[in-house]
């Protein structure tokens, strides 16, 4: 996720860069939904993410304070991934944007294809 929006200008820019990510609330509610996850648990568990861009959210995330990147010096060592004080303070309005994406979704689907159907004639 690169720096797209003035942040200067508009400091809601970080959280609109997350929901226009494709996949940075995805991760977000699968480590909440998840607990401490691995970053081979999180890739399987999201079907269609690359291992790049996963990596790249991971990071993002990460360097928003939104995650908790945990290494454990073990040999092999590995790397837990878990939501953030900050990033538990965000999770109710992601609810509630699911919740209202769960409530309207024949709404907008029904607007899509009537717009499609517009489209054809």
């Amino acid at each position: 996720m690169a720096k797209k929006l003035d942040y200067g200008y508009c400091k809601a820019a970080p959280i609109l860069e997350w929901i226009g990510n494709k996949w940075a609330l995805v991760v977000l509610v699968k480590i909440y939904e998840s607990g401490p996850v691995r970053f081979n648990e999180l890739y399987r568990s999201i079907p269609s993410v690359s291992e790049k861009v996963l990596s790249q959210v991971l990071r993002q995330l990460t360097t928003d304070g939104i995650i908790d990147r945990r290494l454990f010096p073990d040999v092999p060592p590995h790397v837990e991934y878990t939501i953030s004080d900050l990033g538990k303070s965000l999770l109710p309005n992601i609810e509630v944007l699911i919740a209202w994406g769960q409530t309207y979704f024949d709404r907008i689907m029904e607007n899509r294809r009537k717009a499609e159907a517009n489209k054809e004639k």
